[in-house]
C-alpha cells in the first residue's frame, strides 16, 4: 500500500514537471513572438494545451509578414501573390484597394470614352496555372461570364512579366460590375485599365 501511494506521488510530480516545462515553454515561444519559436514549442509540445494557439499565431505571423512583404515590394504581382495566399486575409481589402488603384493609376491619360478597362483574375509564373484558373473559372462561374471572353496574356517577350488571366476590354462600370460579382463569390477580381 505504501508502495503504491510512493508511485502515485511520484507521477504527480511527474505530470506537475511536465505542465511546467510546458508553461514555461509557451511563455519563451510567447516572448520571442516568431514562427520559429511557436514551432519549436510544437516539437517540444505538439499535443500541448497551448499547441492550437502556436499553429494559430503561426499563421497569423507568416501572413502577416507576406503583407510586410506585399508593401515593401508595392508591385501588383505582390498584392495578387498576398491575396492568392490570404484571400480572406486581414489585409485582404486592402490589397485588392492597393492592387486596382495601382493598376488604374498606369493607365495612359486618354479621353474618357476611348479608354478600356479589364478584369484580371490572376497573375501567374506558368501558363498552366493560368489555364487552370480559366477552366475552373469557366466550369464553376459560367453564369457570371456569360457572353464574356477570357483571354491568357502572355509575357513581353524577353521579360520576366508574369502570364495574366484577363477579360476582353470592356468600358470601367461593366469591369467594376463584374469584379464585384466574382469578389462576392470570394473570386479574385481586379479591374485595370486596358
Amino acid at each position: 500500500m505504501r508502495g503504491q501511494c510512493i508511485l502515485a506521488w511520484l507521477m504527480c510530480g511527474c505530470l506537475l514537471a511536465a505542465c511546467s516545462r510546458q508553461e514555461t515553454g509557451w511563455r519563451e515561444a510567447r516572448g520571442e513572438n516568431s514562427v520559429l519559436a511557436y514551432e519549436h514549442y510544437l516539437e517540444q509540445f505538439p499535443a500541448g494545451a497551448h499547441a492550437a494557439e502556436a499553429r494559430a499565431r503561426i499563421g497569423e505571423l507568416r501572413e502577416e509578414s507576406e503583407w510586410v512583404r506585399a508593401n515593401q515590394l508595392g508591385t501588383p504581382e505582390a498584392f495578387q501573390r498576398y491575396l492568392g495566399a490570404y484571400p480572406d486575409g486581414r489585409h485582404a481589402a486592402a490589397a485588392r484597394d492597393r492592387l486596382s488603384d495601382f493598376v488604374l493609376a498606369r493607365a495612359p491619360p486618354s479621353e474618357p470614352a476611348a479608354r478600356t478597362f479589364t478584369a484580371q483574375f490572376g497573375a501567374f509564373s506558368k501558363e498552366a496555372a493560368a489555364r487552370s484558373l480559366l477552366a475552373r473559372l469557366a466550369r464553376d462561374h459560367a453564369d457570371l461570364l456569360q457572353g464574356m471572353e477570357l483571354r491568357i496574356q502572355p509575357p513581353a517577350a524577353g521579360t520576366r512579366d508574369p502570364w495574366r488571366l484577363r477579360t476582353r476590354p470592356l468600358d470601367e462600370a461593366a469591369v467594376r460590375g463584374l469584379c464585384a460579382r466574382f469578389e462576392a463569390r470570394d473570386i479574385d477580381c481586379v479591374p485595370g485599365a486596358d
